[in-house]
Order: C-alpha cells, then sequence, then structure tokens
C-alpha cells in the first residue's frame, strides 16, 4: 500500500473516530474496521500481480494492462465452457479477439 493510501486511510479513521459518542458506535467502528481489512486481505490474495506492479518504482503501463488482460482471460475461460461464451462474458463482440489474446498471452485453449 502506497503512503497516499495509509494517509488517506488515517484521515477517516480520525473523522470515523469523531463520530464516536457511545460504546455501540465504538463497537460499530469496530465491525467496520474488521469487514473492511478482510476486504482488503482479500483484495490481495486476489491481486497479488497487481500489486507487485504497483511495488515498482517505474510504472510500465503496458505490462499492467497485459497483466489485467491475462487475469480476465483466465477468469472468463475458467467460469465459462468454450471460449465463445468466455469472450461473451468479457465483452467482446466477437470470438476471435479473444482467440487472439490467448495467443498472444500464451493461455493455451484446453479443447474449449
Amino acid at each position: 500500500m502506497a503512503i497516499e493510501d495509509d494517509t488517506m486511510c488515517m484521515h477517516y479513521t480520525l473523522e470515523r473516530l469523531s463520530d464516536i459518542k457511545t460504546e455501540s458506535d465504538l463497537t460499530e467502528f469496530k465491525k467496520e474496521i474488521k469487514h473492511n481489512l478482510g476486504v482488503n486481505e482479500q483484495w490481495r490474495r486476489d491481486n497479488p500481480a497487481y500489486l507487485e506492479l504497483l511495488a515498482t518504482e517505474d510504472f510500465d503501463v503496458l505490462r499492467a494492462v497485459r497483466t489485467t488482460k491475462d487475469k480476465y482471460v483466465r477468469r472468463a475461460l475458467e467460469k465459462s465452457k468454450n471460449v465463445s461464451s468466455a469472450s461473451k462474458l468479457l465483452g467482446l463482440k466477437n470470438y476471435q479477439t479473444l482467440q487472439n489474446w490467448m495467443k498472444e498471452l500464451e493461455i493455451e485453449d484446453n479443447g474449449r
């Protein structure tokens, strides 16, 4: 997480703390924190390649696009019975586009 993200989180925390007037407010805030930590951890587990890209000093947008495209193509293929349905899931106009992406990303068809 970038310093800017940490700073933003701390500003939010300070703002929320000023709203706490009762024990039940504090209990609700604790629940909110636990929930948000879980969401954050799940996001980190789901996006390791993206986090790795953000950690580098010089950001290569083309590599980020390729990584993102690869992740979405693999997820769509896992959730679909064939390339045609995966291409629809991705919002592509035809399956040939997905086949071209798969070739570019070196993703095997595996009989789809």
